[in-house]
Formats: C-alpha cells, structure tokens, sequence
C-alpha cells in the first residue's frame, strides 16, 4: 500500500493537492485527526476491499497539535522501518502569500479565535509545526507555484520518479531586502562580494547573464568561498539520506536578489546536478524592481 500523508500550514495548498491525489488514484480523506492515522491505515490494512493508495491530510484544525495530540511520530518511524511505502509531505508558503490568500477568500484561520490576529494566528501555527517539517520527506513551498506546477511536483514526489538513493536538492536566491527565507535548511550570505549593481552596465542585468557571473567570479575572495560552498554542499547533503530527509533546501542572498546570490545559485545548481542530483533552480526576488535598490 502506498500511503501519502499531506500536512503543513493552513492555506498553503493542502486541498488542492488532495483533489490532485485523489485524480491520481488515491483513496483520500481530508482533515484526519493525527492521532487517528495509524488506525485508519489499520483498518485500510484490514479491509476486505483492496486499497492499494491512500492520501491523508492532517493539520492544526482544534488545536490538534497544540493540545498534545502530537503527530504519532513512533509509528510513523516504524512504517517506515518495515520499509512500507510512505512518504510524508509537507506544504509551506510564505507568511505574506497566507495573509493574502485568507484575506482574498475572507475565510478565518484555524487558530484565530486563540490569537490576536491573522499574522498572529500564522506564526503561531508555524511554531507548532516546526517539529513536522523537520520530519517531513519532501517539504513544497506553494508561495510562488500555480496548480500546474504544484500536480505535477506531487506526481513526480509519489510516483517516485528520482534516484531516492540521494537527496532532492532545492537551490533558490533571494534578496534579504524583501524578507530573508523561512525553511530552509541552509541560508548563505553572500553580500560580503562587490555588488555589479554599482556597475552602469550591468545594473540591469541578472546572475543568469554571463557577464554578472564573469565579474561576480572575478574576485579572488569570491572563488574561494564558491569552492568551500561546494565542498561543504558536497559533504554534507548525502548525510541528509541517513535520517530520511528526502529533500534539502539551500537559499542563497543578496541585497536585492537579483546579482550576486543568482550567480551561487546558478552555478551551485549546475555543480550539483552535473554530480548526479536531482535539483530545482527558483529566484524568488529576480523579477522585483531592479532600480529599486
């Protein structure tokens, strides 16, 4: 039996994906009490009728997560020891994309009638549900993805089309003047450099120009600190496989987003995918105003 289980923050896309599972073939129930998951898979175990997909969305709805019912962590571990086929997904956007996704719908959060506002309500669900992120195999940022690009991310993740022998690596750049990331497993400063932007004819250009690269991999200092990134990316992402952590995110940033931090993510992403990873390339911040600076 394979078994997905979708979980993360409440407005981050848990009902879209559950409809794309359940148009993959996947018996799903939404809004499953964590500490009713085991029985039910139990039961579906049990049950004279062949099952041999199924999806589960868990979340903060009732405090679920803040009153001690936790995620039954044991048993999700023991699954996973007998080698059964699940696979933990966590979704995840941005504090400012939930805001304005609840305000667009006018609908209330789970935990607003416990906080004092919106804003409130969103980081205290993202403190509760720091621990699962952590567990979870594959983490999906749905702050900047449309429905299409969200299908076909959960088809590739339960169709397991990728070497599961090495980790998926997740690289994008961004500019620490729009907000730094949240989530991610490393954050690399890279503001230290010389910044193009300074330079008339390259201010309007990006890190995906060979021209930026060339002069952001000028300096001596700046090779330097490439070859130690992936040196340390090298070690350390395989290590990731050992504590069944699926996925690795690496963010990179600089002033605005849109030099110096698309250049290391560039060719830190050709780096590894030339070593045999299976990456995604994303800069958040590249289209923002670049004369705003």
């Amino acid at each position: 039996m394979k078994i997905i289980i979708i979980t993360g923050m409440s407005g981050a896309g848990k009902s879209q994906a559950i409809q794309i599972l359940e148009d993959l073939g996947f018996f799903c129930v939404e809004n499953i009490p964590p500490q009713l998951i085991v029985t039910f898979i139990n039961l579906c175990q049990q049950s004279a009728t062949e099952i041999e997909k199924i999806a589960l969305v868990t979340d903060v709805r009732g405090d679920v997560f803040l009153e001690g019912k936790e995620f039954p962590l044991a048993e999700y571990n023991e699954y996973k020891a007998m080698k059964e086929d699940i696979k933990l997904i966590f979704l995840d956007a941005r504090d400012d994309v939930l805001v304005s996704r609840y305000q667009e719908t006018r609908r209330n959060h789970p935990l607003t009638h416990t906080s004092g506002n919106l804003l409130e309500a969103i980081q205290r669900e993202r403190k509760s549900l720091e621990n699962l992120r952590e567990l979870a195999d594959d983490v999906i940022d749905t702050s900047d993805l449309k429905i299409r690009f969200l299908k076909e991310e959960l088809k590739k993740l339960v169709e397991n089309n990728r070497d599961d022998s090495k980790p998926k690596v997740k690289i994008y750049s961004f500019g620490f003047k729009y907000a730094s990331p949240m989530g991610a497993d490393f954050v690399f400063d890279v503001r230290f450099l010389p910044n193009p932007f300074y330079k008339q004819e390259l201010r309007n250009l990006t890190g995906e120009d060979q021209e930026v690269r060339d002069y952001v991999m000028s300096f001596r200092e700046a090779q330097i600190f490439y070859d130690k990134l992936l040196d340390l990316m090298e070690f350390v992402i395989p290590q990731f496989s050992t504590v069944s952590k699926n996925t690795v995110e690496i963010a990179i940033g600089c002033t605005g987003g849109q030099h110096r931090s698309v250049t290391y993510a560039f060719l830190l992403n050709k780096a590894l995918k030339e070593k045999g990873y299976e990456t995604s390339l994303k800069h958040r911040d590249i289209k923002r105003n670049r004369l705003d600076r």
